[in-house]
């Protein structure tokens, strides 16, 4: 090493100061993520296997309800539906279903996920997702309504009119839009239920070691970033004269 000196320069040092905290950050966010997807895994655990009990206006939306299997009876919004855009089944992008239930005796909304269906050749071809108006029983599990993506863009709403497209649910952002009282969690439709859609639901998409994985990623990056810093600014004496 005595013909070498360690003589970082302008642009290199500018690139990695900029990069590596970013680095660093998105490898922890990860982290984070897979701790709350860990959360998640152990509520699911716990409280799908428990009774399922009649959701009704009544019923406040406490935290510990989240997972818990309900039914409603109701009668299906055909007009304010939403589609929730850029959701991924077997390779293939596409939409969730959200269609709002209106609850028996009560001017009280759910939202119901009916499940996946394909999106269009084009992003103005939206899908058919017309459904029944008679009074219906629907099954399923409840969910808070999360915005669990890295989104760059805070705009959630892309189209005008109904069905609205969105990049998320946002429970108040409808109430707003349509001056319904809507009930705080959604409900994800049973698999085997009438009126829906693809549904695979369960915890497979909590799977908190695909977040590890990427952490590792994201701090590998920062490491690599750093030795090519070190070794790209170690320069031989001679050439550091010539300079």
């Amino acid at each position: 090493m005595s013909s070498r000196s360690f003589r970082p320069t302008l642009v290199p040092t500018i690139v990695t100061l900029i990069l590596l905290p970013i680095f660093i950050r998105l490898g922890f966010w990860q982290l984070d993520r897979a701790d709350q997807k860990r959360e998640l895994q152990t509520n699911y655990s716990q409280r799908a296997g428990m009774p399922s009990f009649a959701l009704e206006p009544r019923v406040g939306a406490r935290d510990e309800l989240e997972y818990r299997r309900v039914f409603v009876k109701g009668r299906f919004d055909t007009g304010r539906q939403i589609l929730i855009d850029n959701k991924i089944h077997k390779g293939k992008v596409g939409y969730y279903v959200i269609t709002p239930l209106k609850m028996v005796g009560s001017d009280q909304y759910v939202l119901i996920n009916r499940g996946w269906v394909p999106a269009g050749l084009s992003r103005s071809e939206l899908p058919d997702i017309a459904v029944t108006d008679t009074h219906v029983t629907i099954h399923g599990v409840l969910v808070k309504a999360r915005r669990d993506v890295f989104m760059i863009s805070d705009e959630n709403r892309d189209t005008h009119g109904w069905p609205a497209r969105m990049q998320w649910l946002d429970v108040e952002q409808f109430e707003r839009e349509t001056g319904y009282r809507v009930y705080p969690f959604a409900i994800l439709m049973d698999s085997d239920a009438l009126h829906g859609y693809t549904r695979e639901w369960g915890n497979a998409k909590m799977d908190p070691d695909k977040n590890t994985s990427y952490a590792m990623q994201w701090f590998s990056f920062a490491a690599l970033l750093v030795i090519i810093f070190i070794v790209v600014n170690f320069k031989r004496e001679s050439d550091s004269q010539n300079a």
